[in-house]
This record gives structure tokens, sequence and C-alpha cells, in this order.
């Protein structure tokens, strides 16, 4: 028998699909009717350069380079900002100057850091490293605050049974920062795609963001937002994986 929260989750994503083919049924009206100028073709036009090899091919190559290298930032920005997260935690002494240290250099755009970044590593692993930033940030942030979020009561009754910092850490506050760490994995998916294409736009070579700026240089819209909406797809299926162990993670520890 089918429960309460099931059906609405079966509404809620009925309702997204709904809304989404909404959006891209009036893409398609309003780019045919001329009503979103030149620089938006309709979305039909758009999927017919998915049909053509040359093309089908150079964004094949370009989506993997990307995914690659927001993977690549992903993974080392969480594994960065877990560790932090956890030395902030157990170093109550060093929290404030962690905090300053991760707020100022999540402030710094990645425009001034992407040429810093080509003189120190190289062209390939800049998108990488943008990707690693902003993620590293939102980890440290998202896990700084579940760890928080343990409770006190149980937190002193381990340390009257002879359980210490560690202890309680890997038994209490860990299981306790869960859903919050993979709330903000969700988040940091994005943040990791942008980071990448960001990253590739000061001379990676290959990509699909440098796909978008050439693409964009040379007017050849159809295959710009092909690119795009890749982009976005890879995005959203990151984000999706993340929101399935979340509820499931959320789940298990409820």
């Amino acid at each position: 028998m089918t429960g309460p929260r099931e059906k609405t989750s079966v509404g809620q994503i009925s309702l997204i699909v709904a809304v989404q083919l909404a959006l891209l049924a009036a893409w398609e009206l309003l780019a045919r009717s001329g009503a979103l100028g030149i620089s938006v073709p309709a979305l039909s036009r758009v999927l017919q350069v998915y049909a053509q090899p040359r093309f089908a091919a150079l964004l094949y190559r370009s989506a993997m380079a990307t995914g690659k290298s927001a993977l690549t930032g992903l993974l080392i920005g969480i594994v960065i900002g877990i560790v932090t997260a956890m030395v902030a935690h157990l170093l109550r002494p060093l929290r404030p100057g962690l905090d300053r240290l991760a707020v100022t250099i999540n402030a710094i755009p990645a425009v001034a850091l992407g040429p810093i970044f080509i003189l120190m590593v190289s062209r390939e692993l800049t998108p990488s490293l943008l990707a690693t930033i902003p993620v590293s940030f939102l980890i440290y942030i998202a896990v700084s605050s579940g760890l928080r979020t343990a409770s006190t009561g149980l937190g002193r009754m381990m340390t009257t049974f002879g359980a210490g910092k560690v202890k309680r850490l890997f038994y209490l506050e860990i299981p306790s920062a869960l859903p919050s760490f993979l709330g903000g994995v969700k988040v940091s998916m994005t943040a990791a795609m942008i980071g990448a294409i960001v990253g590739e736009w000061f001379g990676a070579p290959t990509g699909l963001g440098i796909v978008i700026l050439n693409t964009m240089q040379n007017f050849e819209i159809p295959l710009m937002w092909a690119a795009v909406l890749l982009v976005a797809g890879l995005a959203l299926t990151g984000y999706g994986i993340a929101h399935l162990l979340e509820r499931l993670v959320t789940r298990r520890f409820a």
C-alpha cells in the first residue's frame, strides 16, 4: 500500500516534469515566432545539432573533459572541506581563523585566480582547481554546521562513559552531520560545473567552456545552445544523484 510520503514524492516529481515540459514547449513556440530574437534558436534546431555526427563527436569529447574536471574538483573539494571542518571542530581555537580563511579564499573572483593557476600549474589543471575552491567552501560550511547539530545530551552521556573527542566525532557527530554534508554536495555539483567552465575559458585544450566561447564568437548559435544544454544536463544529473543519496541517508539515520 502506498504511503502518504510516496504519494507526495510522486506528485512533486510529476509537477516538476510538467513544468519543465511546459517551459520547453514555450521556448519552442516563442523562438519560432521570433519573439526571442536571433540569439535564441528554437529547441528543435538545437536538438538537431546532436544528430549531426561531427558536432555530436565534438560535444561528447568536450562533455567528457568538462565532466572530468568538475568531478576532480568536486572530489578534491569534498576532501579539503571535510578535513578542514573536522580540524576546526576538534581544535576549537583554530575555528575563527579557518572560518575567515575559507571566506577570504572563496571571495576571490575566479577570473582573478585563473591566470595565477595557469602560471602555477597548467591550463589543463586550472578548471579542476577553480572547481575545487567553491566546493571546499560549501562542504566546509555544511560539515561544520552539521557537526554542531549532534545531540548535546548524547555527547555528555558518551563523555560520562569515557568517550573522548575522537570517539564522539565518529560515533555521534559524523552521523549527525551526514544529511547536512549531502545537502552541501548537492549545491556543490553546480558550483563545480561553473568552476570548471570558467577555468576552461583560460585556454584549456578542450571542454564545453571552450565550445561555448568559440561558438559565441563565431555566432554558431544552435551549437552554443547545445553545449549549454549539456552543461545543464551534467549539473542536473549530479544534483539528482546527490539528492537520491541524501534521501537514502536521511531515511537511514532518521
